[in-house]
């Protein structure tokens, strides 16, 4: 868990400040390959040809999108991000996405509570699953929070000129807060019913498009 928290904290920060997002999001595609490694030799799960081709094929595919959308991205102000985060096609984008996360919570959350239904290996897979969509749209979401909040803090470095003197700013970096704890409770609730190496490539995939689509 220290692992997670320490690289996640340390090697996100460092490529929010030097990476667009799209090229962010899909090269961390590498943890795919760990991902599948770590849970055969650690966790004794199966590792089949399914696997190595899917796995292989996410990262191609991350790989070309990285390669091939690099583009110039320069640091926003606070005003230019409120301009950029108000826009009606975002806020319409950003409100179906809260509907869509709601959706598929209730759904999961009334085939649990049946506990007839529950029990069967395929609801309990569909519920993982679930969760791991929601984990994967909320990670989506809270990389471009967090992608926000480090370029406040480069403004105010480069510029020395406070963009966290604002409510706004602090709204920004509390967003992020409740974003990861999220995201992260729902990837913990789809683990306890799905296996890891089944569950982190479809999060990944999730939070790659809607990473790519914010």
């Amino acid at each position: 868990m220290g692992m997670f928290i320490i690289s996640n904290l340390l090697g996100s920060t460092i490529q929010i400040t030097t990476l667009p997002l799209p090229v962010l999001s899909t090269l961390q595609a590498s943890g795919l390959v760990f991902n599948s490694i770590c849970a055969t030799l650690i966790l004794g799960e199966p590792f089949t040809r399914w696997s190595l081709g899917g796995t292989l094929l996410v990262c191609s595919g991350a790989v070309l999108i990285a390669v091939f959308g690099a583009i110039p991205e320069p640091a926003h102000t606070l005003d230019q991000l409120l301009y950029l985060l108000w826009r009606r096609p975002f806020v319409l984008w950003m409100i179906g996405q809260a509907l869509l996360v709601a959706a598929v919570v209730i759904t999961a959350s009334c085939l649990g509570r049946a506990s007839n239904i529950a029990s069967n290996p395929r609801v309990r897979l569909l519920r993982g699953l679930a969760y791991g969509c929601i984990s994967g749209i909320l990670s989506a979401h809270s990389l471009l929070v967090a992608k926000s909040a480090v370029e406040l803090l480069v403004r105010t470095i480069v510029d020395r000129k406070n963009q966290f003197n604002r409510w706004q700013s602090w709204m920004i970096l509390l967003g992020l807060v409740l974003l990861a704890l999220t995201q992260l409770y729902y990837l913990h609730r789809g683990l306890k019913l799905v296996s890891t190496s089944v569950l982190y490539p479809l999060v990944f995939c999730i939070y790659n498009i809607i990473a790519i689509l914010d």
